[in-house]
């Protein structure tokens, strides 16, 4: 996906300023940036979204990885990398994106509400977290709801496996992922699409086996495994679409 983004009018001036420090953050967070935008922008369900809060949350939201440059990533947040990055880029994100905010003479409510979620919007992810307590406006939880989303798509799926060799933690993981939404798409959340996984099987009984794991997952309503996976006896490169099951 292309990074040349034109957000909506109001919006312009915190694009401009955001996306040059975005540029200088990781790889990927600019684009990520856009994807989410362009998700909420995109919604036409029936959520109470305050676009003027949940869209610039969305530009700016990962913005405090510019500030951890790689070569101190270990200095500046410890032994416990994934869990100090996250309050890191969390609270270091919220500054910045203050200091944004006050540069295009925004809106100083929307501006308050807007640092308060980025200062706090993967705090899902820690441990010892009233997630409930934390979340408790309607902008912090759909704007968490927008943000997992990616890690159902074929890229964050891939992601996801660098840190899960073993597909049925994978599977607990993505179930994980599932129980923490507060929206559902029979509540006019965001839609969750299906999951596409790939990998190689040594044995055709191995994929067999894999596939009726996910099938037994009550989270997941479907598994669709083409023919052409089960060709091979050895050496199988399959790719699977898992169906997400409707909350009830």
């Amino acid at each position: 996906m292309s990074t040349d983004f034109k957000p909506p009018k109001k919006y312009k001036k915190i694009w401009a300023k955001s996306k040059k420090i975005l540029k200088s953050g990781r790889p990927g967070d600019l684009q990520h940036s856009i994807e989410i935008v362009n998700r909420i922008l995109g919604y036409k369900g029936n959520l109470p979204i305050d676009y003027d809060v949940v869209v610039p949350v969305a530009m700016m939201h990962d913005i405090g990885h510019s500030a951890i440059l790689p070569e101190y990533f270990k200095y500046v947040t410890g032994p416990d990398k994934l869990v100090n990055g996250k309050l890191v880029h969390m609270l270091v994100g919220a500054k910045i994106a203050n200091d944004v905010l006050n540069a295009v003479d925004y809106d100083q409510d929307k501006s308050k509400e807007i640092v308060e979620i980025i200062s706090m919007h993967d705090a899902d992810g820690l441990s010892g977290v009233d997630i409930q307590a934390l979340y408790n406006t309607d902008n912090k939880k759909i704007f968490h709801d927008f943000d997992r989303l990616d890690r159902f798509d074929e890229k964050g799926i891939d992601g996801l496996l660098k840190f899960y060799k073993d597909k049925s933690k994978l599977l607990e993981a993505l179930e994980g992922i599932l129980d923490s939404f507060f929206f559902d798409d029979q509540g006019g959340g965001p839609d969750v699409p299906s999951i596409i996984i790939r990998g190689m099987a040594v044995q055709r009984k191995d994929l067999l086996s894999f596939i009726n794991i996910l099938e037994k997952k009550p989270s997941f309503s479907e598994v669709v495994s083409p023919l052409s996976n089960l060709l091979p006896e050895d050496d199988l490169a399959f790719s699977l679409s898992v169906k997400i099951k409707k909350q009830q």
